[in-house]
């Protein structure tokens, strides 16, 4: 459980600040048009969705070790 919610929650932090950050950008996109909105909007939509996975995938194989390492340090089994 401690590896599926840690890496949930960092995947989201790392989708939700580029979507904040691709939003603040296409404000200044808007004389482009519609077309510029939608590219746009899909290049941030996919960078988020491959940032998330790649912060899930990394957080995943490394949440074992850290959950181990709390274990110890709170001297639980």
């Amino acid at each position: 459980m401690f590896i599926e919610s840690s890496s949930f929650a960092a995947s989201a932090l790392m989708a939700t600040s580029i979507v904040t950050g691709g939003l603040k950008l296409l404000v200044f996109a808007t004389p482009l048009g519609w077309a510029g909105l939608i590219v746009g909007g899909l290049a941030v939509a996919g960078s988020a969705a491959y940032a998330a996975s790649g912060v899930n995938s990394g957080i995943k194989n490394n949440a074992g070790g850290w959950y181990d390492s709390i274990m110890k340090s709170l001297g639980a089994r």
